[in-house]
């Protein structure tokens, strides 16, 4: 989840030195609050999975995040890279960290079978489907050569009818074992959206925009009470294409929070691991305040000491502590900037 979560935002060039952009703090500080909201909604399921704040989120966390990842990936430096050249680029920043987290999931719940490599790819275990759907989509448009508008022409249909046969809540059916996870086929519209804001000047008039998306999230929220699949989608696409349309506002917010931000720029490790820290907590007979209370003290003090870490932060997705020049050449004006915004 590293294009979307974590570092979709970096722009790796092919010349031996490399000038980033400064780190963009509205995105970071957006991508930390769709993280913290994840984060509940996962604890809101294990308190009580059919509570209206579990259903709350379904409608926007991870659209948004699919929006964001299409809206920060660099198509045009994607297809200057040959495929093999993309995947190693990737492997250290998802790849990894996502086998590693998928490995342990696989491991505790005993689900380990001669065919869990591939099947880990085609249904990857409870949250663990965002890494290897959205490297699926990156490569997609980084092979088909079609420019953002086509490609979102083409998606439309697909993922709209994709929502209706498979719906888009939590709570959904496959027609068989070896079916691809549904999100394969639902989110590409939101992805290829995202590649189409980025090319396209600002919306003038957000607040029309933020009108429907609040009607849209009106209309979910009923629905809550009033389950129907053709709301549903109507819905959600309601709420989450005016939201994807405004991301350029990102870019001009000025102001940020240390701490939202910096789980932003790292949220591969709290997207990949927050689970298995809530399962060890409840494991131990913890729940309610006291679970969350515990879990996310746990997970902060994991992501800083990992952070220390060299050999270990890489595979488990956090970014290594800078050293002291670097930090220091790092925050000099103009200087070249590890997380430089794409």
């Amino acid at each position: 989840m590293e294009e979307g979560l974590h570092d979709c935002d970096v722009a790796r060039t092919s010349s031996p030195l490399r000038v980033d952009k400064p780190r963009v703090s509205g995105i970071d500080l957006f991508r930390g609050a769709l993280v913290i909201l994840v984060i509940l909604g996962h604890f809101a399921e294990l308190t009580q999975r059919h509570h209206f704040l579990t259903w709350f989120g379904v409608g926007f966390r991870m659209p948004l995040f699919i929006g964001l990842t299409g809206y920060l990936f660099n198509l045009e430096q994607a297809r200057r890279l040959s495929s093999a050249g993309m995947l190693r680029k990737y492997h250290d920043r998802m790849v990894l960290p996502w086998f590693a987290a998928c490995a342990m999931a696989l491991v505790i719940t005993g689900s380990v079978e001669w065919f869990s490599p591939l099947y880990a790819l085609i249904r990857p275990p409870y949250h663990l489907w965002f890494v290897p759907v959205i490297l699926a989509f990156m490569f997609a448009a980084k092979l088909c050569r079609l420019g953002p508008a086509t490609m979102l022409v083409i998606a439309i249909p697909i993922s709209i009818g994709s929502m209706y046969l498979f719906g888009v809540g939590h709570d959904v059916w496959q027609f068989g074992m070896w079916t691809p996870d549904r999100r394969y086929f639902i989110y590409p519209i939101y992805f290829t959206l995202g590649m189409w804001v980025a090319r396209r000047p600002a919306p003038r008039h957000e607040y029309p925009l933020l009108l429907v998306a609040f009607v849209g999230l009106l209309w979910w929220s009923r629905l809550y009470d009033h389950p129907s699949t053709p709301a549903e989608v109507a819905a959600e696409l309601l709420l989450c294409v005016p939201l994807i349309v405004l991301f350029p506002w990102l870019r001009r917010i000025r102001f940020d929070v240390a701490l939202i931000s910096a789980i932003g720029r790292d949220s591969l490790f709290f997207y990949l691991w927050h689970p298995l820290i809530f399962a060890l907590w409840s494991a131990w007979g913890f729940s309610g305040g006291w679970l969350l209370v515990l879990a996310t003290g746990t997970t902060l003090a994991a992501w800083a000491a990992i952070a220390r870490l060299p050999n270990l932060s890489g595979v488990l997705g956090v970014r290594p502590v800078a050293s002291a020049p670097h930090a220091a050449a790092s925050s000099a004006p103009g200087a070249a900037s590890p997380e430089g915004a794409a």
